[in-house]
């Protein structure tokens, strides 16, 4: 495997609240998109094509979502997709009926309710190859769909068009919490890209991955769980794909205490190579955080934060070293 890479948003312009996840996985004969959230992250994927010799890319949708979905209209319509993958309800209707277990609701009705409550996987339908990404499979050789399994799927949708249920599971939106999760095979650790799922539907799996993507990019509530998980495995690297701040899931207000944080906030994150920063906080005092960040290309630096309490807002300070002391 080639290259890791997730997409920051921290130099577009004009700054918006929120330009949602893009990560490219590069074999070295073939890329693969999980999630293109805006046409700022959709042109930079065209560029990376272009760089590096791609005609076509396989996209993989981690759900229905605008901030993971709304670059790959782009894509398509340039000409730059060979085929989607994504969660195609509708060929699970008959069994999601019967989960349902209401007679009122009919199998049109049932049709019309999953083409509504995803759109935009609907809005595909004819301008692209598209693959059921609720079946686990192979994508490529390293690349693989390993969650959530079929009936976790299946009971999450069922639980959403029950008219009488919620639309939240297991601390997510429904429709987050059954995202596509994917597995890469990387040249010395095995890496697990999660959308917004929730920690329900991953847990069973972390014991077998270095390298994890902190869900609904780096949601506290979640991470926290995951990091309890992962306790005393200190060569774990977490990823966070957070373009949004607080605006929906975002890590500014993630404790991270010792653990070896990649966040696209300030920058691309890459794996291996260069990246943006690796965030390793080694003191929490209520509303102030100190510790080291560092990359491959920038000397390790000291930095200091202080949120405010009320907005959310924040003072930060960093001192640069002159030698790599991490």
């Amino acid at each position: 495997m080639k290259e890791l890479k997730l997409l920051s948003s921290k130099n577009y312009k004009p700054q918006g609240p929120n330009y949602g996840d893009c990560i490219l996985i590069d074999t070295g004969s073939q890329l693969i998109v999980y999630d293109c959230g805006c046409e700022e992250h959709a042109e930079r994927v065209e560029q990376y094509m272009s760089d590096h010799g791609y005609e076509k890319a396989i996209v993989v949708l981690s759900h229905n979502d605008a901030d993971h979905f709304d670059g790959i209209p782009y894509l398509i319509e340039n000409d730059l997709v060979s085929k989607v993958y994504a969660q195609l309800f509708l060929k699970h209707k008959d069994e999601i009926l019967k989960l349902i277990e209401d007679k009122r609701v009919t199998n049109k009705s049932l049709s019309e309710r999953i083409k509504n409550d995803y759109d935009n996987i609907s809005s595909l339908s004819g301008s692209v190859e598209l693959v059921d990404a609720i079946e686990l499979q192979d994508i490529v050789p390293g690349v693989c769909i390993v969650g959530p399994d079929k009936s976790y799927c299946l009971k999450t949708i069922a639980k959403e068009l029950k008219n009488s249920e919620g639309n939240t599971i297991d601390a997510e939106t429904v429709i987050n919490a059954a995202s596509v999760q994917i597995s890469v095979k990387l040249k010395d650790k095995n890496a697990l890209l999660c959308g917004d799922c929730s920690f329900e539907s991953i847990k069973d799996k972390l014991s077998d991955y270095k390298i994890i993507q902190l869900p609904h990019h780096g949601k506290p509530e979640t991470a926290e769980k995951i990091f309890a998980e992962k306790l005393g495995e200190n060569d774990v690297i977490f990823l966070v794909s957070d373009n949004t701040g607080d605006s929906n899931g975002g890590s500014t207000k993630l404790k991270s205490a010792g653990k070896q944080v990649k966040k696209t906030l300030y920058g691309d994150v890459s794996y291996p190579g260069n990246s943006a920063y690796t965030v390793k906080v080694t003191r929490t005092l209520g509303r102030f955080e100190m510790g080291w960040f560092y990359s491959e290309i920038h000397p390790s630096m000291l930095f200091w934060k202080w949120t405010e309490s009320t907005t959310g807002i924040f003072v930060f300070g960093i001192k640069h070293l002159f030698c790599s002391c991490w």
